[in-house]
C-alpha cells in the first residue's frame, strides 16, 4: 500500500464526522524559500485536502507566515548585504529588516514573493497569512491578554520541558519589542496596559510597546495559533518532533491550557540538495542553499515535483538535484504509463496523486525529456514545434496528430528541456550542432575510414534511432572499425558537435536530417 493512503485513513478517523476542516502549515521567511519547503507545508497539505473533499468536507488549506520572529543575522543572511551593513539588524523583526536588494520594502517582501508566486500552481487555493498580520486581529490580543493573565500556568508547563534554564517567576511568555533598538526578544514584558505592554530592554530601554509589535513565546504560540485558526491537521519538520520538543509542549499547552484538542500531527523528513550527484545537505532557508520554486517551473511541470514528493514516504530525506532532470522525468513517464497499465504498484498511485487535473483518459503520448533536449537544442528557431513533430513522424516515435492536450506538454518539454540544457544538464548532454566541419575537428586517416564505413552501413535503412542503433551495434561488434570504438565515437563527436563527447549517438543522429548527416560523414571521410 502506498504510504499516504496508510496515513489518509488516521486522518479521518481523527476529524471523526467533522464537516469543516484547517489544514495548516507555516513557513518562516529566514531567506531562500526553497522548493524543499512545498513537500510537507504545502503538497502533502494539499493531498489531504483534496482526499477530504473528495470525501464531501468543506476544507481551508491554510499558511502561516511567520514575519514577526527575530531575524538572527547568521553570516550567510548578512552576506546578503553589501559589506557588513546586514549585522546592524541582528535581533530586527523579519518583516522590518530592509531588503538587500533594494528592490522590495523589506526582507520578507523580497524572500516571500519568489515563493509565494509560484505555490498557487504546485497547490491550488492556499491561503496564506504572515504573523506580523495576526498581532493586529483583536482575537489574537484577546488571546495574549489571556495567556498573560494566567503566565504563571504556563511558565510552569514551559519549564517542564526547560529544566536546565527554567523561566523565573514572573515572568510573562510575550517578547515585546523595544522601542529604543529595535529588536525582539531582548525585552522583558512588565504587564499589560490597553494595547500596548509595557517592557525594559538589555540595551536600557524601557516604556510601552504595542502589543502588535511583539509575539508570544514560540512555543505558546503555536499553540495559541491552533486556537486562534481552529486547525485540524498540521504536518511540521522533523526538528520539532523529538521528545520534549516544541511540538510535544504545544500540545499539552493546548489541551491542558488552552481547552482544545491539539491538530492531528504529520512529521516530515527534509529535502536535501545536489549538485552534480553531490549531496550538499538539506536545503536550508537561512543557509540559502537549494533552489526555488520559479527555477524548477522553468525546467519541469509542477506534477513532476508534486509527483517525487509523492514517490517517496514522507517519514524519508529524499534530494534534489537539477542535472537529474532526464532521469526524474522518466520515472515520472514511468509511472504514468504504470498509471494507464493499470497497475496498483505505489508508482502509478503516487501518479495520480500528483495530477492538478484530471489526466487524459487514454494514455497519452510521451515525449522522453532527454529526447526533448535532443530535439530543442538542433531545432531551428521558427516553428520548433511543427519541426520537431516532424522530427517525430520521421523517426517513428510518434504517429497520428497530438491532441491538444499532448501537443501543449510537448511545448512545454522542448522548451523545459532546452533550459534545462543550457543551465543544468551534465556536460554530455549539452551540444551545438557545428553548421560547417571546422578543420580542427577533420578526423585522421583511420577515423576517417571508420566514418566512411558507418556512412556506408546507415546510408539506406530507415532513419531511425533503432536501425541506426543497430547499424552501430553491428559495425562495432563485427571488428570491421580500424580503431577503437572509443576512438570511433570521440572522431563522430567531433565531427558534428566539435567536442570528443556528446549524448547517445543513435538517437543524436536519428534527430538530425538524413542527408545533414551522410553529407557531414562523406565530408569528414574524404578529407
Amino acid at each position: 500500500m502506498h504510504w499516504f493512503d496508510e496515513l489518509y485513513p488516521s486522518v479521518e478517523a481523527f476529524l471523526a464526522e467533522k464537516d469543516s476542516v484547517v489544514c495548516n502549515a507555516g513557513l518562516s521567511v529566514s531567506g531562500l524559500q526553497h522548493v524543499g519547503r512545498l513537500r510537507g507545508e504545502i503538497v502533502l497539505n494539499h493531498f489531504i485536502a483534496e482526499g477530504l473533499r473528495a470525501a464531501g468536507r468543506t476544507v481551508r488549506q491554510h499558511l502561516v507566515v511567520y514575519t514577526q520572529d527575530r531575524w538572527k543575522g547568521t553570516p550567510n543572511q548578512v552576506a546578503q548585504f553589501s559589506g557588513d551593513e546586514g549585522q546592524a539588524y541582528a535581533g530586527y523583526r523579519m518583516i522590518e529588516v530592509p531588503d538587500p536588494h533594494g528592490c522590495h520594502p523589506n526582507w520578507v517582501d523580497h524572500y516571500w514573493e519568489g515563493f509565494a508566486g509560484p505555490m498557487d500552481v504546485f497547490a491550488p487555493g492556499v491561503e496564506a497569512t504572515r504573523t506580523t498580520d495576526l498581532y493586529r486581529t483583536e482575537r489574537m490580543q484577546a488571546l495574549v491578554r489571556q495567556i498573560a493573565d494566567r503566565a504563571n500556568e504556563f511558565r510552569e508547563v514551559v519549564n517542564r520541558y526547560r529544566p536546565r534554564n527554567p523561566h523565573p517567576s514572573g515572568w510573562i511568555p510575550f517578547e515585546p519589542l523595544c522601542l529604543t533598538c529595535r529588536r525582539i526578544g531582548e525585552s522583558r514584558a512588565l504587564g499589560f496596559t490597553d494595547g500596548e505592554v509595557e517592557y525594559e530592554c538589555e540595551c536600557g530601554g524601557e516604556g510601552a510597546s504595542p502589543l502588535e509589535l511583539g509575539k508570544l513565546n514560540w512555543r505558546i504560540e503555536w499553540a495559541a495559533l491552533w486556537s486562534l485558526l481552529g486547525v485540524d491537521v498540521e504536518p511540521f519538520g522533523k526538528d520539532h518532533a523529538t521528545p520534549g520538543g516544541s511540538r510535544e509542549t504545544s500540545k499539552v499547552i493546548a489541551e491542558t491550557l488552552l481547552g482544545i484538542r491539539a491538530p492531528f500531527g504529520i512529521p516530515y523528513e527534509w529535502v536535501g540538495y545536489a549538485e552534480g550527484g553531490k549531496d550538499r545537505g538539506d536545503m536550508e532557508s537561512s543557509g540559502f542553499l537549494g533552489f526555488g520554486p520559479q527555477t524548477w517551473l522553468d525546467v519541469a511541470d509542477p506534477e513532476v515535483l508534486r509527483f517525487l514528493f509523492a514517490a517517496v514516504p514522507i517519514r524519508r530525506r529524499m534530494v534534489l538535484d537539477l542535472s537529474q532532470l532526464d532521469a526524474y522525468h522518466q520515472r515520472y513517464d514511468q509511472a504514468e504509463a504504470s498509471h494507464y497499465g493499470g497497475s496498483e504498484a505505489d508508482a502509478g498511485r503516487a501518479y495520480l496523486l500528483a495530477q492538478l487535473a484530471p489526466p487524459p483518459e487514454e494514455a497519452p503520448f510521451q515525449l522522453a525529456y532527454r529526447h526533448a533536449a535532443l530535439l530543442a537544442q538542433v531545432a531551428p528557431a521558427e516553428d520548433s514545434i511543427g519541426w520537431s513533430l516532424e522530427r517525430l513522424h520521421e523517426t517513428g516515435l510518434f504517429d497520428g496528430e497530438p491532441s491538444p492536450w499532448e501537443r501543449d506538454r510537448i511545448a512545454r518539454r522542448l522548451e523545459q528541456a532546452r533550459s534545462w540544457a543550457r543551465a543544468y544538464a551534465p556536460s554530455q548532454q549539452r551540444l551545438e550542432v557545428q553548421k560547417e566541419l571546422r578543420k580542427e575537428a577533420m578526423p585522421q586517416g583511420p577515423e576517417r575510414e571508420a566514418l566512411a564505413h558507418l556512412r556506408a552501413a546507415i546510408a539506406d535503412i530507415p532513419w531511425k534511432e533503432e536501425a541506426i542503433k543497430e547499424a552501430m551495434v553491428r559495425l562495432t561488434g563485427e571488428g570491421r572499425l580500424p580503431v577503437s570504438t572509443t576512438r570511433f565515437f570521440a572522431a563522430l563527436y567531433r565531427v558534428f558537435l566539435g567536442n570528443p563527447s556528446g549524448p547517445r549517438a543513435a538517437p543524436l543522429l536519428a534527430v538530425l536530417d538524413r542527408e545533414f548527416v551522410l553529407q557531414r560523414l562523406a565530408e569528414a571521410s574524404e578529407a
